[in-house]
């Protein structure tokens, strides 16, 4: 006597394109990876919202970055520590000397309307999303040292792939 087969069950196979969504990282923005090369990734982020502050001690510019999530924004309202944090250097024209840095954390996935900063110099909201990034992964404090070393190490590796760096704006 035959008996009728079970029906088959497909498991759905991992899309190429990898998503940041997982429990660990549920409120960072969502984003796609673009390519993995043997140091670092390029990933493309989904629209969010960042506070960005200028800073020339690290220090003093996480610590306005930590007060805006913190409550320190017209609403008192608080937001999670997210991560990357990324850091912007803007470098003279046709140089590599750097003349401004901007250090951003994402808001959180789903913010549709952040509030203003409690202190616009120090700290400003923006719109973010929509690059091409190229992200190193370490471990430990991020010393100026450290964090220079990376960007060194990241610069060189972009352009043997073949890369070229952005230019501000």
């Amino acid at each position: 006597v035959a008996r009728p087969r079970a029906p088959v069950r497909f498991r759905r196979r991992a899309p190429a394109v990898i998503r940041a969504a997982t429990t660990a990282d549920a409120d960072s923005p969502p984003y796609q990876v673009a390519a993995r090369k043997d140091l670092y990734e390029l990933r493309i982020y989904g629209g969010h919202y960042v506070c960005r502050a200028p800073y020339n001690n690290r220090e003093k510019g996480l610590a306005a970055l930590m007060s805006y999530i913190e409550g320190g924004n017209e609403e008192s309202k608080t937001f999670p520590a997210t991560q990357p944090l990324i850091m912007r250097y803007e470098c003279a024209p046709g140089t590599e000397d750097v003349v401004g840095k901007t250090m951003e954390l994402s808001l959180g996935a789903g913010v549709a309307d952040p509030p203003a900063s409690a202190e616009p110099e120090a700290v400003g909201v923006a719109a973010a999303g929509g690059e091409l990034v190229a992200v190193v992964g370490f471990e430990g404090v991020a010393t100026p040292e450290l964090a220079g070393e990376y960007r060194r190490l990241l610069t060189a590796a972009i352009r043997s792939d073949g890369l070229g760096v952005a230019g501000p704006g």
